[in-house]
C-alpha cells in the first residue's frame, strides 16, 4: 500500500509540473529587398512544457498561417510548404537550463533540439523570456530566424529578391498548469 501511495505522490507531483498552452500564437516576417511579407498563426499552435523532464513540445498547422494577400497565401501553401504533403511544423527539445517556475518574475530560457519543417530534421536552439504571474500563468514571448534554404524550401530565380535568405518567427503564449 506504502508503494501505490508513493508512487501516486510522483505521477500527481510530475503531472502538476506540465504546463500547456492553447493560445499559442506565432508569426513570421520576411524583410526582402522588393517586398515584405508578414503571416499569423492564432489557431493552429499547440505546445507544452513539462518540468519534471525538461522537455519542451511545439506542434504548428502550417496552413493556419494567415497573410494579407490571399496570393501569398496560396503560393505559400502550394509552392513553398506544400501544406498537403507536410501540414506540420514541430519543436521538439530540451530546456537548457531549469528555472524557478513558481516564482513570480521573468527569466531567460532556452531550449535545444529538433525542429522540423517542410519534412526537414534539424537541431535548433529557440530562445526566449518566461514570465511566471502570481495566478502561475507563465507567458512565453520570444523570436528566432530559420533560413528557408536549410529547410529544403525552394524559392524560385526570379523570386529570390521578395523572400529574404532569413526570416524572423516570433511567438506568445500563456502556459497553464495542466
Amino acid at each position: 500500500m506504502r508503494q501505490v501511495s508513493i508512487l501516486l505522490f510522483f505521477t500527481l507531483y510530475a503531472w502538476g509540473q506540465r504546463y500547456v498552452t492553447d493560445t499559442l500564437i506565432i508569426s513570421f516576417y520576411s524583410d526582402a529587398p522588393l517586398e515584405k511579407i508578414a503571416a499569423e498563426n492564432r489557431t493552429g499552435c499547440t505546445s507544452w512544457v513539462d518540468f519534471a523532464t525538461d522537455s519542451v513540445y511545439v506542434r504548428v498547422k502550417v496552413r493556419n498561417f494567415s497573410f494579407p494577400n490571399k496570393l501569398m497565401e496560396e503560393h505559400f501553401n502550394e509552392s513553398y510548404l506544400e501544406t498537403d504533403r507536410y501540414p506540420y511544423a514541430f519543436f521538439r527539445g530540451k530546456l537548457v537550463a531549469p528555472f524557478p517556475y513558481t516564482q513570480e518574475g521573468t527569466y531567460a530560457v532556452s531550449a535545444r533540439g529538433i525542429m522540423e519543417i517542410h519534412g526537414v530534421q534539424r537541431e535548433e536552439i529557440v530562445s526566449g523570456l518566461y514570465e511566471v504571474r502570481k495566478d502561475q500563468q507563465l507567458v512565453l514571448t520570444g523570436r528566432f530566424f530559420v533560413r528557408p534554404a536549410d529547410y529544403k524550401i525552394k524559392v524560385p530565380r526570379m523570386l529570390w529578391e521578395k523572400i529574404a535568405t532569413e526570416v524572423e518567427v516570433s511567438f506568445r503564449g500563456i502556459y497553464r498548469r495542466q
